[in-house]
């Protein structure tokens, strides 16, 4: 079985509701979120991918160096977590730059091979990302969520990692980057996504643990979730009755008890290592 592990290293305040309305004095608790991540993941032997919102590199460096030198993977989330569809391709080469040069302040020697775009931004009307990704020297991305929400995703998009057309549900073997969807697990018709976050948080745990089992006799896994998640001490905001369920429901214990049991249940790997094991 192939399985990996992917963080979104991003602030509470980073979420896509969230980042204009976020008090000038307010507290990332970015450091307060990731650390016990980083020490649960340690005691495991865990070591996953970190898809890092660039500004918080120069604010957080020794967090950022800690997970260099704990063997986890290095990504990029952006520098601004814009999602693609606010940005235009010069905005986006130029948030790309920034990130490399903060990455460069403080991990020199490091040079990402994988990319996630905010909210899965990634659809045929931006696929013109991938372009620019490929001039900046990364060999895969991870943006595409193979099912369609009302806010993101791509109806009928393959489930597996593939080097994808500008469709971005036919392969092309020239193209430059591998994309790796989001797990989701096939059932005839039906997708049903079991690849973390908010829906590790709302589905059954034990309907998530069989649907990655199922998805994994058809290819590698991949797990995702946000360090916030796992904060018990979010800031509670004056929200929508949508908006709490969303942002709150089950994070804090329920989600690191939810992650324990699945480390215990797949050989997570960076997502790096499982993409070009035979390279």
């Amino acid at each position: 079985m192939r399985a990996a592990l992917s963080i979104d290293l991003e602030s509470f305040w980073h979420h896509e509701w969230l980042r204009t309305r976020r008090p000038a004095d307010a507290d990332d608790r970015v450091q307060q979120a990731t650390a016990p991540l980083l020490d649960l993941l340690r005691q495991r032997g865990v070591r996953a991918t970190f898809f890092i919102v660039g500004d918080l590199i120069d604010r957080h460096p020794d967090l950022i160096r800690r997970l260099a030198a704990e063997g986890h993977e290095i990504g990029c989330h952006t520098f601004s977590h814009r999602p693609l569809w606010q940005l235009t391709p010069a905005e986006f080469d130029a948030e790309l730059a920034q990130f490399a040069g903060a990455l460069a302040r403080c991990l020199p020697d490091v040079r990402p091979r994988g990319f996630r775009a905010p909210t899965f931004s990634l659809s045929p009307a931006t696929a013109w990302a991938l372009q620019a990704l490929a001039r900046h020297g990364y060999t895969y991305d991870s943006s595409l969520f193979p099912l369609r929400t009302p806010i993101y995703g791509v109806a009928g998009a393959p489930t597996t990692p593939f080097r994808p057309a500008a469709n971005l549900i036919d392969a092309d073997p020239a193209a430059a980057l591998q994309e790796w969807p989001l797990t989701v697990w096939q059932l005839g018709r039906l997708r049903l996504p079991v690849c973390g976050g908010i829906y590790l948080r709302v589905l059954p745990l034990r309907l998530i643990r069989r649907g990655l089992a199922a998805a994994a006799r058809r290819g590698p896994i991949l797990l995702y979730l946000h360090p916030w998640e796992l904060d018990a001490d979010l800031p509670r905001l004056p929200l929508s009755r949508r908006e709490r369920f969303v942002l709150y429901h089950n994070t804090g214990a329920a989600m690191q008890r939810r992650l324990r049991a699945l480390l215990d249940a797949f050989p997570f790997q960076p997502m790096g290592e499982v993409l070009f094991s035979d390279q």
